[in-house]
């Protein structure tokens, strides 16, 4: 069983609401993306999502459009958040889903991003206009 269907498992068996947390990966940097999502899982967050930034977030309020911008400046990139993913493995089990817009994952190249997204320990992808069986 994938990380995502047991997290909901457990919260079923307890009767709970899951709580997802969002992060804007990179914002203000990658080390400390890596420390707030430790802080999120060790307070008792079920899922994280993790959102990719992109230079033009339109479909994205502007909260989160400020945040995308901040991450951006830090050099945060899909390569660089799939690197931190692949750190947090060795430091905690929580799902951790990537927000993305398509954009990203098509100049990456879907299948290379796939692959690495995979290997780095990723457990979803919640994408604008991609498929989130697109790595099934």
């Amino acid at each position: 069983m994938n990380r995502i269907d047991s997290a909901f498992q457990q919260i079923k068996e307890r009767g709970e609401k899951a709580l997802i947390a969002y992060l804007m990966a990179g914002d203000p940097t990658l080390e400390d993306t890596e420390a707030y999502v430790q802080q999120l899982a060790d307070a008792g967050a079920d899922i994280i999502e993790l959102g990719v930034p992109f230079s033009d977030p339109i479909a994205d309020g502007p909260v989160i459009q400020q945040a995308a911008e901040r991450a951006l400046r830090s050099g945060t990139s899909l390569k660089k958040i799939l690197a931190t993913v692949r750190s947090l493995r060795t430091k905690t089990q929580i799902p951790l889903v990537l927000m993305a817009y398509y954009n990203s994952i098509f100049r990456y190249g879907e299948a290379a991003f796939c692959l690495d997204a995979v290997v780095a320990g990723v457990d979803g992808l919640a994408s604008r206009a991609a498929s989130s069986t697109m790595c099934r």
